[in-house]
């Protein structure tokens, strides 16, 4: 039988192994300064992101500014990025994403108001380089007080889905987008979750809109921008903050710092794991939470609903046999996190 080594210890969802790739709050930046600069963030369109400075009349540096704003159990910053046209084109470059599988972007956005004019994209996601649109963000109006949110992949002669609902200006609203990418050159999809309820989890939110029309321009999604350099018509005015990219929708949130347990919690006993046995000691009760086990390069082999008493629990996994380093997870309903680092030898 192997033995199996065992050290308890909780970890944040930024490690190399974790499903969150970045986090961007911007409450540590500086507000009424530029964007770009700041963190990684740069207006440099030789630099990964970058699209380059505003040079039009009236231009203005895409700023940060003093803004509360946030959503429900997905966190809440006091500062946020100001979305003004024929500002500069600012973005960051991120951890490259070159799996097949799902991508996931969250942002709470706040839209005050449209500048009259034919729809242009302002946010992007991209792949490889500054000019590679894996896909892109617009709004158009639907009354005058009112808009949509469309989403386009690739390039710009590929079609443009709207949400069939329309959303409130001057309103906070989560956005969580779900890029698939998958093996062939046209059969990614990108999927838009707006107004997301994020405790729900994702089956329990309506999909707000879908595409998977045209040609792919994906394969290493590793940077974003803001595009507001090509203003101001067809641009919206408002804010955006608490940017996050993640390989699941539950990594996206940034209240895990709030909703992790303590490490004396659990102790998860695993000399059985080989046998399909995780024995797991709690000092609650909890009626479900969800248990998923990785490996060590972050890939998922086993996920299933558990209910813990204050007890000893033996719960039934799929056995272990092969040695490495593999992390045990339990999440609650409402986003309460443990984590165990277990070596199998």
């Amino acid at each position: 039988m192997k033995k199996i080594l065992f050290s308890i210890f909780v970890l944040t969802a930024t490690l190399s192994f974790g499903q969150n790739i970045f986090q961007e709050s911007f409450v540590t930046f500086n507000a009424v300064a530029q964007l770009s600069g700041q963190g990684t963030w740069t207006n440099n369109s030789s630099l990964p992101g970058g699209l380059g400075g505003c040079t039009g009349f009236g231009c203005l540096n895409a700023q940060v500014v003093n803004q509360t704003i946030g959503a429900t159990a997905y966190g809440t910053s006091t500062k946020a990025f100001s979305l003004t046209p024929n500002t500069d084109g600012c973005g960051r470059s991120f951890t490259p994403f070159t799996a097949n599988g799902d991508l996931y972007i969250g942002m709470v956005m706040n839209i005050s108001s449209f500048t009259a004019g034919t729809s242009t994209d302002f946010f992007r996601v991209l792949s490889g380089g500054n000019f590679t649109t894996t896909f892109r963000m617009l709004v158009q109006p639907t009354s005058g007080s009112t808009y949509s949110i469309g989403i386009r992949k690739g390039d710009t002669s590929n079609p443009t889905v709207y949400t069939t609902n329309s959303y409130n200006y001057g309103t906070d609203y989560l956005l969580i987008f779900k890029y698939t990418q998958a093996a062939g050159v046209n059969d990614d999809t990108i999927t838009l979750y707006a107004n997301a309820n994020y405790a729900a989890g994702e089956s329990g939110n309506t999909v707000s809109a879908t595409n998977f029309a045209g040609n792919d321009q994906s394969g290493n999604i590793d940077r974003m921008s803001f595009r507001q350099n090509a203003g101001p018509n067809g641009m919206p005015t408002g804010f955006v903050g608490l940017i996050s990219v993640a390989r699941t929708w539950n990594d996206l949130t940034f209240n895990l710092s709030n909703y992790e347990f303590n490490k004396n919690t659990f102790t998860i006993a695993s000399n059985e794991v080989n046998n399909g046995i995780l024995s797991i000691k709690s000092n609650l009760t909890i009626d479900k939470a969800t248990l998923n086990i990785y490996d060590i390069q972050g890939r998922k082999v086993e996920t299933k609903s558990i209910s813990l008493e204050e007890s000893i629990n033996d719960i039934i996994v799929n056995p272990i046999r092969n040695a490495g380093v593999y992390i045990i997870e339990i999440t609650t309903e409402n986003n309460q996190r443990f984590t165990q680092k277990i070596i199998v030898k």
